[in-house]
């Protein structure tokens, strides 16, 4: 049987980075991948392709909140470091990047700063909103089962939206694997996939 992997590589980065207090790399997500396959006894002989979805770091201009001084997302360390995972993960073999976009809405005041004054720029954090990754993992899992693309999805995600979508694969004929990675979803998620698979992210990788 084909499979393909469809990984919400932002879920994953979180759950990455509660674990082990750091930024996940290239090289994490192939451990991962290769152990999630595993779990499932498959190989990379029974892979169709590794589907990661992620955003492009933000590109905006503006202005910090407090000082007003000019502010460019892609001077910052998290520009540098997002856009280079992207690059690797692209050259890993059997993995396809779907980009969406990451916009800039304003700045939020962090929780440790709720009762400090005077107020710095250094209190205050982007808020960074998501766009076009749902729509673009559902779109795949119809593409995959309408076109009967792969007989098996795994699917690693901690999104209760994605029901719909699962729902109409598993109509197609495709068997849906769900990994949340201990998460916390709501009960239509796994009870609409075939199998749910809830181990933690340090089942899949020692560090």
């Amino acid at each position: 049987m084909n499979t393909a992997v469809l990984i919400d590589g932002a879920f994953l980065r979180k759950k990455f980075h509660a674990a082990f207090k750091k930024d996940i790399t290239a090289e994490n997500i192939q451990l991962f991948t290769n152990d999630l396959l595993s779990k499932f006894n498959l190989s990379s002989e029974d892979l169709h392709r590794m589907y990661y979805y992620d955003c492009a770091p933000c590109t905006a201009k503006t202005s910090t909140p407090v000082l007003n001084k000019a502010f460019l997302f892609e001077k910052t360390p998290q520009y540098t470091n997002g856009t280079q995972l992207l690059s690797e993960i692209k050259k890993l073999d059997f993995f396809a990047v779907r980009e969406g976009t990451l916009q800039f809405s304003g700045w939020k005041l962090k929780k440790s700063a709720y009762n400090k004054t005077p107020l710095a720029d250094d209190d205050f954090e982007p808020e960074l909103h998501q766009k076009g990754v749902d729509i673009k993992i559902g779109l795949d899992l119809a593409w995959i089962s309408y076109n009967h693309i792969a007989d098996r999805v795994i699917f690693v995600t901690g999104d209760s939206d994605f029901d719909p979508a699962i729902k109409t694969a598993r109509r197609n004929g495709i068997f849906v694997y769900l990994v949340t990675l201990n998460h916390m979803v709501r009960s239509e998620l796994p009870d609409n996939c075939d199998v749910c698979l809830r181990n933690g992210i340090r089942d899949f990788i020692c560090i």
